[in-house]
């Protein structure tokens, strides 16, 4: 079996337009891929959305690549998080995002995380997340300073 060095990078555009980039602290992993046993080879992991509401608490439960793929899906789900917010009057609006079953994410997934949680915030919903697999949640963990509107050290 042969092991593959992966390297992350964070590119980021500033306000004049050039890119920075550098590589994450401790992001080159050795990558080999899994042994499988032969009869689930030929399985296919499933990417999707769904939701559930139950009373004041609505719930969207991520599964597989979240990924420019579902982007249209995820903005839908934005749109009816922001009317789930606006129709509770009375009690306080819950909403939260199921992210275990995530496998991988991409900008998209991360807009989207972030758009969910400044909705909730301005219409004072509360908003949790799942604990994620740990390669989820480290990008996750990226995006939390820039959704709470500070912006990680360079």
């Amino acid at each position: 079996m042969t092991h593959t060095p992966l390297r992350i990078h964070l590119v980021t555009r500033s306000g004049t337009g050039t890119l920075r980039g550098a590589e994450l602290p401790g992001a080159t992993r050795t990558w080999a891929p899994l042994e499988t046993p032969a009869e689930s080879r030929d399985a296919v992991a499933v990417s999707g959305v769904s939701t559930r509401t139950d009373g004041d608490r609505f719930t969207i439960t991520l599964t597989g690549d979240v990924d420019l793929v579902l982007a249209e899906e995820l903005a839908r789900i934005a749109h009816r998080v922001e009317q789930h917010c606006a129709h509770l009057t009375t009690t306080r609006a819950r909403v939260h995002l199921d992210v275990r079953e995530v496998t991988a994410v991409d900008a998209s997934a991360l807009r989207f995380v972030e758009r969910v949680r400044r909705l909730c915030a301005a219409w004072g919903a509360e908003c949790t997340t799942s604990t994620a697999r740990p390669a989820v949640e480290q990008v996750l963990a990226l995006a939390r300073p820039v959704v709470d509107g500070e912006l990680a050290a360079s």
